[in-house]
C-alpha cells in the first residue's frame, strides 16, 4: 500500500505544480492587461509581466500541445480542469471575467509558445478594441499563436460535464488522502506543513453537492486505507461536513467543522515529535502510519492522567498552527476529544460547562468510523450495526438529542448497507434519505429481484415512494451483512 500511495503521490505532486501554474496564467493574464492599460507598451514597465505571461504559458505546454483558458459558468478552466484560486488570484480572476466579457470572448488558447512579440501583438489588438469600446471584435485580429473566441456551450456539452460524477468525486477523495498522509509525515518530521492545502481539501468537500454525498460516504468502506490516522481525519471531515451540511449550517460554519474534524486526533502525531522526542528518520514513514488502534489503546488505558494527556496534545497543536481565532475552534475540539472512547465529553472543565457542538459531532463522527474499521480484537461492525451503537447510546458517551439528529441526517441504514425488502427484493443502501423525518427510508438499489434473480443493473427505490392508499411500496424488513453476499460497497460505486 506505501508504494502505491507514493507513486500516486508523485502524480499529486504533479498536478499541484498544474494547479500553481493555472493559478499563475489567470494572476498574470490579469496583471499583464491591466499594466498594458497603465504603460505604454514599450514602457520598461512591461517587461516584467510580459515574461512571466511567456514563462506560464510555456511551462503549461509541457503538459499538452497548447493552453486552453476557458470561462464556463463563471469560473476559469485551463485545459479543462478547473482553476482553483487561492486568496492571492481571486480578485484578480474576478476583473479578468469582467476583461472577458467586455470582449465577449470565453476561451483564450496558445497554440504554441508564444514569445515577447506575440505577447505585443495581443495587447496592441486588445488596447484597439478598448478604445474602440468594443466595436471591432477582437476575434478579427490576426494574433499570431494565440487565438480567442467565444464558444457556445452545446447540450452534450453539458451532458458530458456531468455524465459521471463518480469521477470527481473519487479524485477528490484520493487526492485528500495523498495530501493528509503527506500532512502528517511532514509534522512527525519536523517540516512545515501545507496548511492551505488542508483548507482548501475542506472546501472541495463543503461544495461536494448533495446528490453526490451517497458518493462520497460509499469511500469510507475504501478497503486497505481505514485505520491510518490520515484516512481516519478525511473520514471524520467527510462525516462531519455531510451531516452539518444535512443540518443546513452555513458554509464559514461548515469549514469550521471540517477543520476541526481534520484536526481532531491529529495531537496524536505531534506528541513526543514536537517535544523533543524526534524519531529515528529510519523510522519515521513507518511512525507516520499512525493506526487508530494504536492511538486507542494509549487514550483507553486506565492509569493514563487524562488531563494531562489532554493538555499535551493542546500544547503540541499550539505550537503547530499558533494561538488565534482561525485555530480556537480545533484546538478545543481535539482537547476535548482525548478522552476514552465510552466516557462522556462532559466535566472537562470541572463546572458546568460542557463539551462544545462541533466536539459532540466530530466525536459521533470519529466514532462511526472507527467502528465500521477492523482491529485486531474484532471485525469491522456494519454501518447500521455503527449507527445504532451511536444511536443507542443512551446519552453516556454523546450527546442524546445530537446522536438523534446525527442518525437522522445521515440515516439509521447509512450508505453502504445492505438490507431485505419485505418484498422479498435484496438492496443495497446507495444515498441518504431525501426527507430526515423518514431517517429510516433511504433510496436503495435493487441488487436481487421478488424471483431470486441477480440483477446486473437494477433499479432505484426511494423507500419514500407511496403508493395510492398512501402507504409506502417498499420497507426494510431486515439489514444483511454484505460481507457474506460478497457486496463491495466502494467496489460496487466505482467498479
Amino acid at each position: 500500500m506505501t508504494g502505491a500511495l507514493d507513486f500516486l503521490h508523485g502524480l499529486d505532486d504533479a498536478e499541484d505544480r498544474f494547479e500553481e501554474l493555472s493559478r499563475q496564467l489567470v494572476n498574470n493574464f490579469f496583471v499583464l492587461l491591466r499594466s498594458a492599460t497603465m504603460h505604454d507598451l514599450g514602457n520598461e514597465a512591461m517587461r516584467r509581466p510580459v515574461a512571466a505571461m511567456v514563462s506560464t504559458a510555456r511551462a503549461l505546454l509541457a503538459y499538452g500541445d497548447q493552453v486552453v483558458l476557458a470561462l464556463r459558468d463563471g469560473n476559469f478552466f485551463v485545459n479543462r480542469r478547473l482553476v482553483k484560486l487561492d486568496f492571492g488570484s481571486f480578485q484578480n480572476a474576478r476583473y479578468l471575467i469582467r476583461i472577458f466579457g467586455f470582449l465577449d470572448i470565453n476561451r483564450l488558447v496558445f497554440s504554441g509558445e508564444p514569445d515577447h512579440a506575440t505577447i505585443m501583438l495581443f495587447l496592441q489588438a486588445f488596447l484597439e478594441v478598448l478604445a474602440e469600446k468594443g466595436e471591432s471584435p477582437i476575434t478579427q485580429y490576426p494574433l499570431g499563436t494565440i487565438k480567442v473566441r467565444k464558444v457556445e456551450e452545446t447540450e452534450d456539452a453539458t451532458h458530458q460535464r456531468d455524465d459521471d460524477p463518480r469521477r470527481q468525486i473519487l479524485a477528490t477523495y484520493a487526492s485528500g488522502l495523498l495530501m493528509l498522509r503527506q500532512f502528517v509525515n511532514d509534522l512527525r518530521r519536523g517540516r512545515s506543513p501545507r496548511h492551505a492545502k488542508v483548507k482548501r481539501l475542506c472546501l472541495e468537500l463543503v461544495d461536494v453537492e448533495p446528490r453526490h454525498h451517497g458518493l462520497l460516504l460509499s469511500l469510507l468502506h475504501l478497503e486497505g486505507y481505514k485505520g491510518n490516522l490520515f484516512c481516519h481525519m478525511l473520514n471524520t471531515a467527510v462525516l462531519s461536513i455531510v451531516f452539518g451540511r444535512r443540518l443546513g449550517l452555513n458554509r464559514s460554519q461548515l469549514v469550521d467543522l471540517g477543520m476541526a474534524a481534520f484536526h481532531h486526533d491529529l495531537g496524536w502525531a505531534l506528541v513526543g515529535t514536537l517535544e523533543g522526542a524526534g524519531l529515528p528518520l529510519d523510522d519515521a514513514d513507518d511512525a507516520a502510519q499512525l493506526t487508530m488502534d494504536g492511538i486507542n489503546d494509549q487514550r483507553d488505558q486506565a492509569d493514563v492522567d487524562m488531563e494531562a494527556l489532554r493538555v499535551k496534545v493542546a500544547r503540541a497543536l499550539i505550537r503547530l498552527g499558533g494561538f488565534n481565532e482561525l485555530v480556537i475552534n480545533r484546538l478545543i475540539v481535539a482537547y476535548e476529544c482525548q478522552i476514552p472512547e465510552d466516557s462522556p465529553a462532559e466535566g472537562l472543565y470541572h463546572g458546568e460547562i460542557g463539551a462544545s457542538f462541533m466536539t459532540q459531532v466530530v466525536r459521533m463522527a470519529s466514532t462511526y468510523d472507527e467502528l465500521t474499521t477492523p482491529k485486531a480484537s474484532r471485525r469491522a461492525l456494519l454501518p447500521d450495526q455503527a449507527m445504532r451503537r451511536i444511536l443507542d447510546d443512551g446519552g453516556r458517551t454523546f450527546d442524546d438529542f445530537l446522536a438523534r439528529i446525527f442518525a437522522g441526517c445521515l440515516g439509521v441504514y447509512p450508505v453502504g448497507t445492505l438490507v431485505e425488502l419485505d418484498s422479498t427484493e435484496i438492496a443495497l443502501v446507495v444515498d441518504l434519505p431525501r426527507n430526515p423525518v423518514h431517517f429510516h427510508r433511504p433510496q436503495v438499489k435493487i441488487l436481487v429481484d421478488r424471483m431470486g434473480n441477480a440483477l446486473t443493473d437494477g433499479p432505484m427505490a426511494d423507500l419514500e415512494q407511496t403508493g395510492r392508499t398512501g402507504q409506502f411500496m417498499r420497507s426494510i424488513e431486515r439489514t444483511l451483512d454484505s460481507r457474506q453476499y460478497g457486496v463491495s460497497i466502494t467496489r460496487f460505486f466505482f467498479g
